[in-house]
């Protein structure tokens, strides 16, 4: 839609295959290769299953905005402080009080008044408590690590997506455009019914250590981790998008929107937050500037929770 996709597939890196590794039958702390399937099948959609950074993905939003006939550039250094709807005003009836974070315009409150606002605002959303809505759901209680590396192994297949299932744990291999870089997903512990995974303060030693563990009999010394994180599985929804209460659909018009991270959470692996949010704001954007433009009646804004 935005026209930039041959620039994503000639700088990712194409994922055509998965290989499967499991214990060997014999040596039991060894691992060998048990399969090999194509990645996506035949017919299955028009885009093949690429890999590519999702920093990079937004360069490509951002240049097409600063392009854009309206030149459009995010203002950054915001933190959100509350969000409030005035039901009897026409004109702009969301107020959105905003706290300034950089060094220069440090603690000031800026105040903007707009018709509709759309909170993007990630899992620790202000936007969403604001409109009465509760990321609701559950967590598997397990706690994996990831990390982007720059190695030296023998694994003769690091540069293929790949699932291992070893006596030590379970890891998935995705390779990084570019051709150098490799991310590891690699299970941890276990936690208890409570317990979040800050909690066990896990480094980024002991992901290695554990994908060292899970690879055995093959060698990885690992020269750079440019990024890693720590996270526990879990998945979260609400149950609307906007801030129209159900049982107001008929009488109010929604105001106040939620995408992406704030209204729907995900295990980081394949992309799945970032795609979704993508399609989030995409359905609602398009009705937004129907609406904005007279094109279309403001009712048309309640089908995208909806959808």
């Amino acid at each position: 839609a935005f026209n930039f996709c041959e620039r994503v597939m000639k700088e990712a890196c194409w994922i055509n295959e998965v290989t499967f590794w499991k214990p060997d039958e014999k040596e039991p702390n060894r691992i060998v290769r048990h399969g090999r399937v194509q990645d996506v099948e035949d017919g299955l959609s028009e885009f093949p299953h690429v890999v590519l950074n999702q920093a990079r993905v937004h360069d490509f939003y951002l240049e097409l905005m600063r392009n854009s006939p309206s030149r459009l550039e995010p203002h950054y250094a915001r933190r959100v402080l509350d969000v409030s709807v005035d039901r009897t005003a026409t004109d702009y009836p969301v107020s959105v009080r905003l706290e300034r974070a950089d060094p220069a315009h440090a603690d000031q409150v800026e105040t903007v008044r707009a018709r509709y606002v759309v909170g993007c605002d990630g899992a620790r959303s202000a936007v969403r408590p604001a409109i009465g809505r509760q990321l609701v759901g559950d967590s598997a209680n397990q706690a994996w690590g990831v990390m982007d590396l720059l190695a030296v192994t023998d694994f003769p297949d690091i540069r293929y997506k790949v699932a291992v299932q070893s006596k030590h744990g379970n890891l998935l291999v995705i390779p990084r455009e570019g051709g150098y870089l490799v991310r590891l997903y690699v299970e941890m512990d276990k936690l208890g019914e409570q317990e979040r995974v800050a909690s066990r303060h896990i480094g980024v030693e002991q992901l290695i250590a554990a994908a060292q563990r899970i690879l055995h009999p093959y060698t990885l010394e690992v020269k750079e981790v440019p990024w890693w994180s720590v996270y526990e599985i879990g998945q979260r929804i609400c149950d609307k998008y906007d801030d129209v209460p159900v049982e107001h659909v008929g009488t109010q018009l929604p105001r106040v929107f939620i995408a992406g991270d704030a209204c729907h959470t995900h295990s980081p692996k394949a992309g799945q937050g970032m795609n979704f949010s993508m399609q989030d704001t995409f359905n609602l954007g398009w009705k937004l500037a129907a609406v904005l433009r007279g094109q279309c009646a403001p009712q048309l804004l309640h089908s995208y929770s909806a959808e």
